[in-house]
């Protein structure tokens, strides 16, 4: 079991991180959230592996960065095709799984790696059109979906000697995430609780939870995975690192002081070395010790006491249950992908 420590943090960030370098033609992929920050160097790394496809995702035309990761990788550009993706809407997903499932029926092709880089931190108590807070939506609701949508391309490319890679971004925040459960046994619903404004009022609670989350949906999804597994899937904790995270705190005049300050204090790594643990995670050695657990520093570490305990336990099992039905009245494929693909409890 674990629990943050200070030592170990400053260990992990002055660790020197691999550099990974592979033959990836063979290989299709696709990064969530490419157009800054953690994404964008993922993309940039897997670019220079020259993978035989790869799919960055962007927010918008004008985010869209495929000119840039030509000009970091000499690539001319033949195997990288944009994706518009919003997370903050379920349309965009449901849009993007659509546009990729038509894609790979023209190339008869698969997904071997998908990277969920979905790291929203909303300082306001904001609501989707979907109707859910747009932290629990983005960080945790639509990951899941897409994960869920992508799960038969990421089964298709796989093979014995080389399962698919589900690789979601999370955060060290995931071991205060739990504090927040208590009582949560009584709760009537655990969806409907956390997105009630009166659940979560500060935003790095909010950030923090939707990290326990995805590490508790990686650890169901493991689970209820064939064996041996076609799909290795991960978190990663990509370490503190100057990157747009706290974008919509910069409003304010004194976080934009504080920012730097802290990544100053707290021994920040850059982007790009952030992003050499979502690479170690995509295509490093020794995978099926990945499967199911958390990643920090490119090395398996324990996650939150909260997940061993029965109450976390049974958060963890309600949780998935809730989600998937209510992803269900979000799109049809959702009950069906899970059907085949996954044991049934």
């Amino acid at each position: 079991m674990g629990k943050f420590g200070i030592f170990q943090y400053f260990r992990d960030q002055w660790k020197t991180l691999p550099v990974y370098s592979s033959d990836l033609g063979s290989k299709t992929t696709m990064v969530v959230g490419s157009n800054v920050g953690l994404g964008l160097e993922a993309s940039v790394h897997l670019a220079r592996m020259r993978p035989r496809m790869l799919f960055p995702t962007y927010r918008d035309e004008e985010k869209c960065e495929r000119t840039l990761l030509m000009q970091r990788t000499g690539d001319d550009g033949s195997g990288i095709t944009p994706f518009p993706l919003e997370l903050s809407s379920f349309e965009s997903v449901r849009a993007l799984a659509a546009t990729f499932a038509a894609e790979s029926r023209s190339n008869d092709d698969g997904l071997n790696v998908l990277i969920v880089n979905a790291g929203g931190f909303v300082r306001e108590h904001i609501k989707t059109s979907d109707g859910w807070e747009v932290t629990l939506q983005v960080n945790y609701l639509s990951m899941v979906l897409l994960s869920i949508l992508m799960l038969p391309h990421l089964v298709k490319a796989s093979s014995p000697e080389s399962p698919s890679r589900l690789v979601v971004v999370s955060s060290l925040g995931h071991y205060f995430g739990g504090a927040k459960f208590e009582g949560a046994a009584q709760w009537e619903s655990v969806l409907e609780t956390m997105n009630d404004e009166k659940f979560c009022r500060n935003s790095a609670d909010r950030y923090n939870v939707t990290k326990l989350l995805e590490v508790m949906f990686v650890r169901e999804l493991a689970a209820r995975l064939p064996t041996p597994t076609p799909v290795v899937a991960c978190t990663v904790h990509p370490g503190f690192c100057r990157s747009n995270l706290f974008r919509d705190l910069d409003s304010k005049w004194y976080t934009r002081l504080l920012i730097p300050l802290a990544a100053a204090l707290f021994s920040a790594r850059t982007s790009e070395e952030g992003s050499r643990t979502l690479i170690h995670a995509a295509i490093g050695s020794d995978e099926l010790a990945m499967h199911g657990r958390y990643l920090s520093s490119c090395r398996v570490t324990e996650e939150s006491d909260y997940l061993f305990t029965p109450e976390g336990k049974s958060f963890s099992g309600r949780l998935w249950t809730e989600t998937i039905d209510a992803l269900s009245k979000v799109d049809g494929r959702v009950p069906d992908i899970v059907k085949q693909y996954l044991r049934v409890d």
